[in-house]
């Protein structure tokens, strides 16, 4: 909450037209770093140059916005200037990003002394960036095709014994009677690999995710691709660790 509040404190001081062109982001530089980011859980830096544009940041300001909900977790970005008073310069070389790599984005965490670094080299996708805030912070951010209460009963279903995980299927089935028609079909994926899981073991996760990126690797329809891919995340439910999600089971 006090991070928050000291938020809250940052922005009514930031112009309103500035505020806009930074879509809901935070911008900091070493100063504000040191105060802001250790009363978050988790806080996605992008280190840039000063007025950033194109595909890149666009991406990063939409799941900005996406997030905007999202409690202990700041969006936020360090402007960059290699010229004049050359802003920021040193505090971003710090982190191993200048402007022959921008931009550079890191995850920081709270118990953690080092931040994780963000892979850009296969795609600077929404989906990707996504999938790495919460793979690296355990913080739930829903990815296309997943749905939330059938998410924790994958993270509760994983980390059951047999006798348990039985009992969770079945609880599965009435959470997909009530499920809408748009989203029954995903719904029934995740019933399809627990059942999976029951008959082949835990070693099926990883040996579906590796067959279905084969497939997304050939010759195949966008929306093909689309439905492989959501099948993918639905997957890598089953993996998110259990500690983050206690409270909730």
């Amino acid at each position: 909450m006090s991070g928050l509040i000291f938020l809250a404190c940052i922005i009514l001081v930031v112009p309103s037209t500035y505020q806009e062109s930074l879509g809901g982001l935070v911008e900091l530089d070493e100063v504000s770093f040191n105060k802001l980011v250790p009363k978050f859980d988790a806080t996605v830096v992008k280190f840039d140059v000063a007025y950033p544009y194109g595909d890149k940041h666009d991406t990063y300001v939409a799941l900005s916005k996406e997030s905007k909900d999202v409690d202990n977790l700041l969006f936020a970005q360090v402007g960059v200037k290699d010229y004049g008073e050359k802003d920021n310069e040193a505090f971003a070389k710090k982190y191993g990003a200048d402007k022959n790599n921008f931009p550079v984005v890191k995850l920081f965490l709270k118990d953690k002394s080092k931040p994780i670094t963000f892979d850009d080299s296969e795609e600077f996708t929404i989906d990707r960036l996504r999938q790495f805030v919460r793979e690296q912070s355990g913080i739930y951010l829903s990815l296309p095709g997943c749905i939330r209460s059938l998410d924790l009963l994958a993270i509760k279903f994983k980390n059951s014994d047999t006798d348990k995980r039985k009992s969770i299927a079945k609880e599965t089935e009435k959470v997909l009677e009530n499920l809408s028609k748009e989203v029954a079909g995903n719904g029934k994926i995740y019933k399809t690999i627990m059942e999976k899981i029951l008959e082949k073991g835990d070693d099926f996760i990883q040996t579906e995710i590796t067959r279905v990126n084969k497939l997304l690797a050939g010759k195949i329809s966008n929306e093909k691709k689309n439905e492989l891919s959501q099948r993918i995340n639905i997957l890598k439910s089953f993996l998110l660790p259990l500690k983050n999600y206690k409270e909730e089971l």
